[in-house]
Protein backbone atom coordinates (compact mmCIF):
# COMPACT_ATOMS: atom_id res chain seq x y z
CA UNK A 1 0.00 0.00 0.00
CA UNK A 2 2.88 2.31 0.61
CA UNK A 3 4.53 1.84 -2.44
CA UNK A 4 1.36 2.52 -4.22
CA UNK A 5 1.00 5.81 -2.86
CA UNK A 6 4.75 6.35 -3.40
CA UNK A 7 3.24 5.75 -7.30
CA UNK A 8 0.80 7.29 -7.27
CA UNK A 9 2.44 10.37 -5.63
CA UNK A 10 4.81 10.30 -8.44
CA UNK A 11 2.26 10.03 -11.14
CA UNK A 12 0.65 13.00 -10.03
CA UNK A 13 3.43 15.36 -9.68
CA UNK A 14 4.58 14.32 -12.99
CA UNK A 15 1.28 15.21 -15.02
CA UNK A 16 0.93 18.76 -12.95
CA UNK A 17 4.44 19.03 -14.07
CA UNK A 18 3.44 18.42 -17.75
CA UNK A 19 3.21 21.28 -20.03
CA UNK A 20 0.44 19.96 -22.22
CA UNK A 21 -1.39 18.88 -19.57
CA UNK A 22 -3.94 21.15 -17.28
CA UNK A 23 -5.13 24.61 -17.89
CA UNK A 24 -2.37 27.33 -18.78
CA UNK A 25 -2.07 31.10 -19.82
CA UNK A 26 -1.27 32.30 -23.21
CA UNK A 27 1.02 35.24 -23.48
CA UNK A 28 1.81 37.90 -26.04
CA UNK A 29 5.42 39.01 -25.27
CA UNK A 30 7.37 41.87 -26.00
CA UNK A 31 11.40 42.02 -26.79
CA UNK A 32 11.43 43.69 -23.36
CA UNK A 33 9.96 40.77 -21.98
CA UNK A 34 6.33 42.27 -20.61
CA UNK A 35 3.76 40.08 -20.79
CA UNK A 36 0.37 40.46 -21.83
CA UNK A 37 -2.34 38.19 -21.45
CA UNK A 38 -5.08 37.06 -24.07
CA UNK A 39 -6.11 33.80 -23.46
CA UNK A 40 -6.52 30.98 -21.60
CA UNK A 41 -6.23 26.82 -22.59
CA UNK A 42 -6.72 24.15 -20.90
CA UNK A 43 -4.89 20.54 -22.25
CA UNK A 44 -6.37 17.41 -21.46
CA UNK A 45 -4.48 14.62 -22.83
CA UNK A 46 -5.43 11.24 -24.12
CA UNK A 47 -3.17 8.40 -25.41
CA UNK A 48 -0.80 10.38 -27.48
CA UNK A 49 -3.36 13.02 -28.44
CA UNK A 50 -3.78 16.66 -26.30
CA UNK A 51 -6.88 17.87 -26.78
CA UNK A 52 -7.59 21.97 -26.31
CA UNK A 53 -9.94 24.43 -25.27
CA UNK A 54 -8.65 27.76 -25.90
CA UNK A 55 -10.65 30.69 -24.73
CA UNK A 56 -9.82 34.56 -25.61
CA UNK A 57 -9.79 36.76 -22.92
CA UNK A 58 -11.90 39.80 -23.76
CA UNK A 59 -9.84 41.80 -21.47
CA UNK A 60 -7.20 44.31 -23.56
CA UNK A 61 -8.92 43.66 -26.82
CA UNK A 62 -11.80 45.91 -28.40
CA UNK A 63 -14.31 45.36 -30.93
CA UNK A 64 -13.63 46.62 -34.09
CA UNK A 65 -15.56 46.27 -37.32
CA UNK A 66 -12.63 46.31 -39.95
CA UNK A 67 -13.00 45.70 -43.87
CA UNK A 68 -16.53 44.67 -43.25
CA UNK A 69 -16.19 42.10 -40.52
CA UNK A 70 -15.90 41.55 -36.57
CA UNK A 71 -12.53 41.81 -34.79
CA UNK A 72 -11.15 41.66 -31.40
CA UNK A 73 -8.35 43.76 -31.65
CA UNK A 74 -5.48 44.88 -29.56
CA UNK A 75 -5.40 48.83 -29.82
CA UNK A 76 -1.60 50.01 -29.51
CA UNK A 77 -0.46 52.90 -30.21
CA UNK A 78 2.69 51.36 -32.57
CA UNK A 79 0.79 48.77 -33.70
CA UNK A 80 -3.02 46.90 -33.63
CA UNK A 81 -3.46 43.42 -33.71
CA UNK A 82 -6.45 41.72 -34.00
CA UNK A 83 -7.08 38.23 -33.75
CA UNK A 84 -8.37 35.89 -36.81
CA UNK A 85 -10.50 32.97 -35.67
CA UNK A 86 -9.86 29.80 -37.83
CA UNK A 87 -12.67 29.71 -39.50
CA UNK A 88 -12.52 26.08 -40.84
CA UNK A 89 -12.63 22.53 -38.65
CA UNK A 90 -9.57 21.26 -37.77
CA UNK A 91 -8.42 18.30 -36.02
CA UNK A 92 -8.72 19.66 -32.46
CA UNK A 93 -5.89 18.24 -31.04
CA UNK A 94 -1.67 18.36 -30.77
CA UNK A 95 0.73 16.37 -30.35
CA UNK A 96 3.72 16.93 -28.49
CA UNK A 97 5.89 17.58 -31.81
CA UNK A 98 3.02 18.94 -33.97
CA UNK A 99 1.58 22.09 -32.41
CA UNK A 100 0.54 23.74 -35.85
CA UNK A 101 -3.67 23.16 -34.98
CA UNK A 102 -2.91 25.18 -31.98
CA UNK A 103 -0.96 27.51 -34.13
CA UNK A 104 -3.75 28.38 -36.15
CA UNK A 105 -5.83 29.04 -33.62
CA UNK A 106 -3.37 32.09 -32.85
CA UNK A 107 -3.34 33.65 -35.76
CA UNK A 108 -3.36 37.67 -35.46
CA UNK A 109 -3.44 40.36 -38.73
CA UNK A 110 -1.23 43.66 -37.95
CA UNK A 111 -2.01 47.04 -38.94
CA UNK A 112 -0.78 50.87 -38.04
CA UNK A 113 -3.49 52.57 -35.98
CA UNK A 114 -3.64 55.45 -38.83
CA UNK A 115 -4.82 52.63 -41.23
CA UNK A 116 -8.14 51.71 -42.21
CA UNK A 117 -9.31 48.42 -42.70
CA UNK A 118 -6.99 45.50 -42.67
CA UNK A 119 -4.90 43.98 -45.36
CA UNK A 120 -5.10 40.23 -45.71
CA UNK A 121 -1.43 39.97 -46.57
CA UNK A 122 -0.39 40.82 -43.19
CA UNK A 123 -0.94 38.08 -41.13
CA UNK A 124 1.13 36.62 -38.30
CA UNK A 125 1.93 32.98 -37.95
CA UNK A 126 3.50 32.14 -34.26
CA UNK A 127 4.79 28.84 -34.89
CA UNK A 128 5.17 26.80 -31.58
CA UNK A 129 7.80 24.80 -30.24
CA UNK A 130 7.96 23.21 -26.71
CA UNK A 131 10.71 24.12 -25.06
CA UNK A 132 11.34 22.92 -21.22
CA UNK A 133 7.71 23.65 -19.09
CA UNK A 134 6.36 26.20 -21.72
CA UNK A 135 5.21 26.55 -25.60
CA UNK A 136 6.89 29.53 -27.22
CA UNK A 137 6.15 31.01 -30.57
CA UNK A 138 8.40 32.64 -32.86
CA UNK A 139 6.56 35.26 -34.81
CA UNK A 140 6.29 34.90 -39.16
CA UNK A 141 5.09 36.36 -42.26
CA UNK A 142 1.71 34.54 -43.75
CA UNK A 143 -0.64 36.00 -46.40
CA UNK A 144 -3.98 35.01 -44.68
CA UNK A 145 -5.87 35.59 -48.43
CA UNK A 146 -4.39 31.39 -48.39
CA UNK A 147 -7.49 31.25 -46.13
CA UNK A 148 -9.96 33.78 -47.43
CA UNK A 149 -11.75 30.40 -49.35
CA UNK A 150 -11.29 26.60 -47.60
CA UNK A 151 -7.62 25.40 -48.57
CA UNK A 152 -7.03 22.37 -50.27
CA UNK A 153 -5.14 21.14 -47.55
CA UNK A 154 -7.31 21.50 -44.48
CA UNK A 155 -4.71 20.09 -41.71
CA UNK A 156 -2.18 22.23 -42.68
CA UNK A 157 -3.37 25.46 -44.80
CA UNK A 158 -0.90 27.50 -45.33
CA UNK A 159 2.46 25.17 -46.62
CA UNK A 160 5.22 25.89 -45.29
CA UNK A 161 7.00 27.68 -48.75
CA UNK A 162 3.98 30.51 -47.74
CA UNK A 163 5.46 30.87 -44.12
CA UNK A 164 8.35 33.25 -44.31
CA UNK A 165 10.70 35.09 -41.39
CA UNK A 166 9.54 37.75 -40.17
CA UNK A 167 11.76 40.83 -39.05
CA UNK A 168 11.02 40.89 -35.67
CA UNK A 169 12.05 44.42 -35.07
CA UNK A 170 8.64 45.10 -37.23
CA UNK A 171 6.45 43.53 -33.99
CA UNK A 172 5.49 44.68 -31.01
CA UNK A 173 4.87 41.13 -29.84
CA UNK A 174 6.79 38.71 -31.72
CA UNK A 175 6.71 35.95 -29.57
CA UNK A 176 4.19 34.13 -27.79
CA UNK A 177 4.43 32.10 -24.23
CA UNK A 178 1.80 29.40 -23.36
CA UNK A 179 2.65 28.58 -19.51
Amino acid sequence: MKYFFILSMLFASSVLSEPLSGQKNVYLQRESGELLLIAEISFQPVDYKIYYQLTIVDEGFSNQFLSMRPFQCLMGAEQVMCHVPYPYSKKGFVVKSDLRDLSYDLLFLHKKPSEYGINLWNGMFYKLELLDDTVVGSVFDVDMNIIASPPDNAEEPFPADEIFSADKANYVYPKILIK
